[in-house]
């Protein structure tokens, strides 16, 4: 349930701000979106696996169910971009298949971090 919350979220923001981040003609604007997901997902993936206290082989499971339900949904979505999208022109729709493909596989690597590595790290970079 938690991965179609995050891919209504992710989906309303592009429906409605999109046409700032997939422009052909501001390339640095596009290639931004690809930098950011990057720290998004961090920040939204892993907080989720600490508070559920989701450790091990089940973090890559929790992420699988993550993006699943998106995936399937955006199988859908993308064959309609024009519809649901109209706020990106249609020569943009495989830069955001591919910003989509980029963002649910971070959040699958998501699954193979360590709770331990996670749990140093935030420490040692708050001292």
């Amino acid at each position: 349930m938690l991965g179609f919350w995050i891919w209504l979220f992710a989906s309303a923001t592009f429906r409605f701000v999109g046409q700032y981040f997939f422009t052909l003609e501001e390339p640095l604007l596009m290639i931004g979106a690809y930098i950011l997901v990057i720290p998004l997902i961090w920040i939204s993936t892993i907080p989720i696996y600490s508070m559920k206290k989701i450790q091990g082989t089940e973090r890559l499971l929790a992420s699988i169910c993550i993006v699943l339900p998106g995936m399937l949904i955006d199988a859908v979505v993308l064959f309609y971009f024009d519809n649901i999208f109209p706020n990106l022109s249609a020569d943009v729709d495989r830069y955001f298949a591919s910003w989509l493909l980029l963002a649910y596989s971070l959040i699958l690597l998501t699954g193979f971090t360590k709770a331990s590595f996670v749990r140093k790290n935030t420490i040692n970079s708050s001292n």
